[in-house]
């Protein structure tokens, strides 16, 4: 695992500045505190700061084929590398490590641009090929590593984060309009946007080439459905459970590799049970977890229920980790790492976790995944309500609302009933928008607003593929979770809390495999009722104890509502404040004021959006401003 980045001149003779090189990747020592490595020549320079999992020896990046005309810097890991080697060593390959990345170079000599499509992992890289004078950046096909890029003064940057690129002074600190409306309707940022207008990210499943100047990006992985999915199975339920499980363990198995002691991360949920039931099968000593667990609350994943520890015929070795409002502390920490505001409440817990994690191993297995790919959000529910409702008349829904709100249920309601008819970003924006923290529009100051609509009608953050017609509506929900909140609110929260802290983070779920396989389970078998991850139960049926089995999903967010009522720090009062809201410019200071206090009288709960407005204050103060970064 490492943090990788350095730059491409469109000028054949320029070599990068060696400063320059230091400078992006000193920006990413907390991804890899082990080491570092540097490659420059004419037309390249390559940079990695290395944390060290396998080969530990000899695994030093960047790596080179035999006869040196091919460089490169990875991020990741390729669990499938064994395999490979033993082939490309049956085609004449010679290897000068045992690293997982050098496989990469030889796949390239054999199949060029296409090597991306023979790897099973997780990944980001970038490979220099001298012969050709070409580029070439990759990401693994769920996103669950980063990679950045900006073209700047006819130069190519990139990196696993945007600091490293602003590092190299790549680009100009501006904010992008359109990805603040991503965050003001959907509560994240959809790539290829980022909150900087010249940098992008490069999407999941895709390939960068960058030569003579030229830049084009190419997708060679995209999730896809059965056409016929009825909901009567063709295939018996038992069937389907039994080929879940055996794919899910060999996953395990693979994300099992290393040179480096591993634990897990484990709540009382089925996910990361399923994890750590299934390393505990496959490996003599015991597994060592690490639970997160809230001060003063008795209703988070440790305390309210039986971990799997508690339960006999599992060995495994609890450590436990507590997480309170003092922790506020390092929310400047937790937008650092994160790079936005978005999925604070997922970011900083985990931050605290992983930091403390690292002190006993340098990976942890975790159970993200599983909610994008079995139907576990409240949104799959919602979507076959709204989808009904979204035919009524004018005159039935108002009344079903107003019927709605006498009865408590408001709120919700009125979202179901206001759900836009199609399948487009708005309609899901509706769906996933208040579990990540929207904000308001209103929030937003009278200035921002003029400018957003004097931009112009936004572009649409994605396409749906031109089989999406023929697709069951569960699994056109299953796409857009799978490739736009997963990448881009999950695994990128995951990443950055679990290397703000040194560790690596493996999700044996987003196994690619793992991944295709779900796409072909009957929906009716995926969801049965209410009851979410059905198929996933009956699998786990006989490895996991009954209780856990049976166990519905419970969100696993910090308990910001209640932190946010009480004193906070110094620093968050005064972003907070009327004064600091003005001087920034992105709200209106009235409006979130006057959110804050009903919020904190206990009038609404309004923690989220509060959260959301911090973070963008944070964010700008750290990034914009380049004020007050945290030297963690």
């Amino acid at each position: 695992m490492c943090g990788i980045c350095g730059m491409a001149p469109s000028r054949p003779d320029e070599s990068p500045a060696a400063d320059v090189l230091r400078a992006m990747a000193e920006s990413l020592r907390h991804r890899g505190p082990d080491g570092e490595g540097f490659y420059q020549a004419p037309g390249i320079g390559l940079g990695v700061r290395r944390l060290a999992i396998i080969d530990l020896e000899t695994g030093d990046q960047p790596i080179a084929n035999e006869d040196g005309t091919l460089t490169m810097v990875c991020n990741g890991e390729i669990y499938n590398f064994a395999e490979l080697r033993a082939g490309l060593s049956a085609r004449g390959h010679r290897f000068r490590s045992r690293s997982d990345v050098e496989v990469i170079v030889h796949l390239y000599e054999e199949h060029g641009v296409k090597c991306v499509e023979h790897l099973r992992g997780m990944f980001a890289f970038a490979l220099w090929d001298g012969r050709q004078r070409r580029l070439m950046l990759a990401r693994d096909r769920l996103g669950i590593k980063p990679m950045y890029y900006a073209l700047a003064a006819g130069r190519l940057y990139f990196g696993s984060e945007q600091k490293a690129l602003l590092a190299a002074g790549a680009t100009d600190r501006e904010l992008d309009l359109e990805a603040l409306d991503d965050l003001v309707m959907f509560g994240f940022v959809v790539g290829p946007r980022t909150l900087f207008t010249r940098i992008r990210q490069l999407l999941p499943a895709h390939y960068l080439v960058y030569q003579g100047g030229a830049l084009s990006t190419h997708r060679y992985w995209d999730l896809s459905f059965p056409r016929d999915a009825s909901e009567r199975p063709r295939v018996r339920a038992e069937a389907w459970a039994e080929e879940l499980r055996d794919t899910l363990e060999r996953s395990v198995r693979l994300h099992l590799a290393s040179d480096v002691p591993i634990g897990a991360w484990l709540s009382g949920g089925i996910d990361s049970s399923a994890v750590v039931a299934l390393m505990s099968r496959l490996t003599q000593a015991p597994v060592s977890t690490f639970s997160l667990a809230f001060e003063g609350q008795d209703n988070d994943e440790v305390t309210r229920h039986r971990t799997l520890d508690r339960f006999p015929g599992y060995a495994l070795a609890r450590h436990d980790v507590a997480c309170g409002a003092s922790d506020l502390d390092y929310l400047p920490d937790a937008v650092w790492h994160a790079e936005s505001p978005a999925a604070l409440g997922l970011t900083l817990p985990r931050l605290i976790l992983s930091r403390s994690t690292a002190q006993r191993v340098k990976v942890v297995l975790t159970g993200e995944g599983s909610d994008e790919l079995l139907g576990g959000y409240p949104w799959f529910r919602m979507d076959r309500i709204a989808r009904r409702v979204s035919g009524w008349p004018l005159f039935l829904r108002r009344l079903a609302a107003s019927t709605a709100r006498r009865l408590g249920r408001g709120r919700g309601a009125v979202r179901l009933l206001a759900m836009p008819r199609g399948t487009g970003p708005a309609w899901y924006a509706n769906l996933v928008g208040p579990a990540c923290g929207t904000l308001p529009a209103g929030l937003l100051s009278r200035d921002l607003r003029r400018r957003l609509a004097e931009a112009g009608p936004r572009q649409e953050a994605w396409t749906d593929p031109a089989a999406w017609s023929s697709w069951h509506p569960a699994h056109q929900l299953h796409y857009h979770d799978t490739t736009v909140f997963l990448p881009n609110y999950v695994v990128h929260a995951l990443d950055r809390a679990s290397m703000g802290g040194s560790l690596e983070a493996r999700v044996p779920f987003l196994d690619h495999e793992v991944v295709e396989l779900c796409a072909r389970i009957p929906p009716s078998l995926v969801m049965r009722g209410a009851e979410e991850k059905h198929i996933l139960r009956q699998a786990l049926s006989g490895i996991l104890p009954p209780e856990i089995v049976r166990r519905r999903k419970r969100p696993f967010i910090a308990p910001i509502e209640g932190w946010l009522r009480g004193p906070l720090p110094e620093r968050i009062e005064h972003l907070l404040s009327p004064e600091s809201l003005r001087a920034k410019g992105y709200f209106d200071a009235d409006g979130v004021t006057a959110m804050l206090a009903r919020h904190r009288a206990g009038l609404d709960r309004h923690g989220r959006s509060v959260l959301t407005v911090l973070g963008l204050q944070l964010w700008d103060e750290l990034f914009i401003q380049g004020r007050g970064q945290p030297t963690s």
